[in-house]
């Protein structure tokens, strides 16, 4: 993207996302979540062997699982530390510093599994999460599948005003006092966050973009609830089968309240 388009969001997200590459480095070894496991699990058969895209691959948690279903994988991420992190770690596997909102290293019919996780299709405004939508049906092959997972505006997450960082007491008068400077520094550090994010919410009858409480308040979040993502992605002209799953990997609803709710979307109707 040029400098000229580059939004508050974007700004404001991406600069976070430079910082926490050790952050995400200490979670790889947690593999799949139980719901990235049910969407998979349900599509294994028909995409196993095949061409993989994985968007926003962070530090490489989604690396190893994504290929033992297929060596056929590309891994794609817009923060340039992200991809360097996971070329260190994973030699001999295809990586590429790309925005999801602009595949351009890829034509047409490319991929028959795109795969998208830990809610990064949400890391963009509602213009970029457009393009986002477009560029993956354009890249997928006619019976490809794409696989996302999206911040849920029926949750308690979206809700929630302002959020103290945790704080565990304990007895040692040392450890107390260390952890109370921790926890008053931490609060400090959060509100100031929250009051400078705050003016680049939006709130509209089919999304939200809010400040959320990830990183200490330093992301901007786009939050839609399950019905009105269904109508988005049929907008976007993805034409077969929904699927939603909640966080424990059981079939979601549209008035699931789960933090998170991933989908199971195909490019087109079945023949």
């Amino acid at each position: 993207m040029s400098n000229a388009s580059v939004s508050a969001v974007d700004k404001i997200n991406q600069r976070t996302m430079r910082k926490v590459v050790l952050e995400y480095s200490a979670i790889v070894h947690e593999g799949l979540s139980a719901q990235e496991k049910a969407c998979l699990a349900s599509v294994a058969h028909q995409v196993g062997k095949k061409r993989i895209l994985d968007l926003g691959i962070g530090a490489g948690r989604t690396v190893t699982p994504l290929r033992e279903l297929s060596e056929d994988y590309v891994g794609v991420d817009y923060t340039a530390e992200m991809v360097a992190h996971c070329r260190r770690q994973y030699p001999g596997v295809r990586f590429a510093h790309l925005d999801a909102r602009a595949l351009v290293d890829f034509p047409d019919n490319s991929f028959d599994l795109a795969f998208f996780s830990c809610n990064g299709i949400s890391m963009v405004d509602h213009r970029g999460r457009s393009a986002i939508l477009s560029e993956v049906r354009r890249v997928l092959a006619p019976d490809g599948i794409f696989i996302f997972s999206t911040c849920n505006r029926l949750s308690g997450d979206f809700s929630t005003k302002f959020r103290l960082p945790d704080f565990q007491s304990t007895l040692n008068p040392v450890k107390l006092a260390v952890r109370s400077a921790r926890f008053l520094a931490q609060t400090g550090y959060r509100a100031m966050n929250r009051l400078t994010h705050l003016k680049h919410e939006i709130k509209c009858a089919e999304y939200a973009v809010i400040n959320d409480v990830c990183h200490h308040y330093r992301t901007m979040l786009y939050f839609i609830d399950p019905e009105q993502q269904v109508r988005q992605l049929r907008a976007a002209q993805f034409a077969g089968e929904i699927r939603k799953y909640d966080l424990s990997g059981m079939p979601a609803d549209r008035t699931s309240t789960d933090g998170t709710i991933a989908f199971v979307v195909y490019k087109r109707a079945a023949a």
